[in-house]
């Protein structure tokens, strides 16, 4: 991150020529660890130095916040002897840095990565000869055990839907989306990247690394209604702050009055209607329902919301929200029923609803014996239409009839 604005007096004297930039330095204010301190502090204080203003490049404060000190031009005044040759950032506090502030950090570190590719993450205490012991933890080597992934356990996605992609680019088709809340284990870092293993289904991809945080509220409940806002305060004309789709888990603080108070990013609380969300743990009672109530959201290859879902998304979700946890793609989850379930030999004469249709590369659902709900690129949309119209335009398009399968039970 860059700031703006006229250089200082001495910016030529001093100025940081990217192309000497080997280092990226990680300090500490070594401020007592619950002092909320600012840049504006730190600032104050380097002038009661003498210095010509904050000797750091970017400040992180204990919420994560990134705050501008130096522009990224002009040589820091942090670390004697390299700082014509590093950028600098400054963790608040001394030994107990938060979870925020490391996700922080991180995000920084990729940007400056991308900028100048052959410089080192070192902290202060190694990137100068010094009995300072700042940033009081290696930093070099946590920034190599963060970039494997180590040790991180799960983290959340904290945003209202995250696009995967196969490859740590945003230029990519969209494979797959984490949706609110979800978990997920970090398995490498790259660009700015992770790549994930998403807990409801397996699902392996790369996210933006900035879409995911450490977590220390547990869901208790997740999202039942095709979408919500979360409003700012507990009436229906107040501000919304963030939208909510089915599947998406979230953590309630209290409830009252049709209420739910949850918990959202950047310390942030807002409310949903109680009729919206129920606890993790407990379940619908009809799939075909669910399924029933997307009627009309766009399709989107990859997609995985009522803003744009694909074929299997929409079974999936459905399954799930009668406990049922079926693969994510239409190739997996006919393996998956075939594993499983019966699959009926007389075909369309015999569906009943729930059974579920299968043909290579597409899946939908049969809401009646005459009628299929899916999710498909010919309506464009989630759309029911006479099943044997769709048995003969699907049929001939893949070149293969369709294969029905009955799930114990049939759900719904």
């Amino acid at each position: 991150m860059t700031t703006t604005g006229s250089p200082p007096s001495n910016a030529i004297k001093d100025s940081l020529s990217p192309d000497r930039i080997e280092m990226l330095v990680v300090h500490c204010s070594d401020t007592p660890d619950d002092s909320p301190q600012t840049a504006r502090d730190i600032q104050d204080m380097h002038l009661g130095f003498g210095w010509d203003g904050v000797g750091y490049h970017q400040i992180i404060r204990r919420d994560g916040t990134r705050e501008n000190g130096r522009p990224d031009y002009w040589q820091g005044a942090h670390a004697k002897g390299v700082n014509d040759r590093s950028l600098s950032v400054c963790l608040i506090g001394r030994t107990a840095f938060t979870p925020a502030q490391m996700h922080s950090l991180a995000g920084l570190l990729f940007e400056w990565l991308a900028l100048y590719p052959a410089a080192r993450v070192l902290g202060h205490r190694d990137a100068v000869e010094t009995h300072k012991t700042c940033p009081n933890f290696d930093a070099a080597a946590w920034w190599r055990s963060y970039l494997a992934g180590d040790g991180d356990g799960p983290v959340r996605a904290m945003h209202r839907k995250i696009a995967v992609t196969a490859e740590p680019r945003a230029d990519l088709p969209l494979e797959t989306e984490v949706l609110f809340g979800e978990e997920m284990d970090i398995l490498e870092r790259r660009q700015g990247y992770a790549r994930i293993r998403l807990t409801t289904d397996g699902y392996v991809g790369w996210v933006p690394i900035t879409a995911t945080e450490h977590s220390g509220d547990m869901p208790t409940h997740r999202i039942t209604a095709t979408s919500v806002f979360a409003l700012s305060q507990p009436k229906m004309t107040s501000s919304s702050l963030m939208r909510l789709d089915m599947g998406a888990q979230i953590s309630i603080l209290s409830s009252a009055d049709g209420w739910h108070r949850i918990a959202l990013p950047d310390a942030r609380e807002g409310y949903v209607p109680a009729h919206a969300a129920c606890p993790v743990d407990q379940m619908q009672d009809d799939y075909v329902a669910v399924a029933e109530r997307f009627i009309g959201a766009p399709y989107l290859w990859g997609g995985r919301s009522a803003g744009g879902l694909d074929c299997s998304a929409l079974v999936q979700l459905s399954l799930q929200a009668v406990g049922v946890d079926a693969p994510r793609n239409s190739g997996d989850q006919l393996a998956w029923v075939g594993s499983r379930f019966n699959e009926l030999a007389d075909g369309p004469s015999t569906a009943g609803r729930g059974d579920l249709v299968f043909w290579p590369g597409h899946v939908g659902i049969c809401q009646s014996p005459d009628r299929l709900l899916h999710a498909n690129a010919h309506h464009h949309a989630v759309a029911t239409e006479p099943l044997a119209g769709a048995l003969a335009r699907i049929d001939q398009d893949t070149g293969q009839h369709a294969r029905f399968f009955r799930l114990t039970g049939r759900p719904g």
